[in-house]
């Protein structure tokens, strides 16, 4: 079974806040979901 489960680090958004050095926020693709705002988990049946 494939399930799409929200992003826990965007919560969907598919881009977050970065802090740069010089203290502007500036916002970049999620790199946890890769900036599709899911995760797609694979899930064996059970018997």
């Amino acid at each position: 079974m494939v399930r799409k489960e929200t992003c826990p680090a965007c919560k969907g958004n598919k881009y977050v806040p970065v802090t740069t050095s010089d203290g502007r926020i500036k916002t970049t693709e999620c790199p946890h979901c890769g900036g599709n705002g899911f995760n797609v988990r694979i899930e064996l049946p059970r018997r």
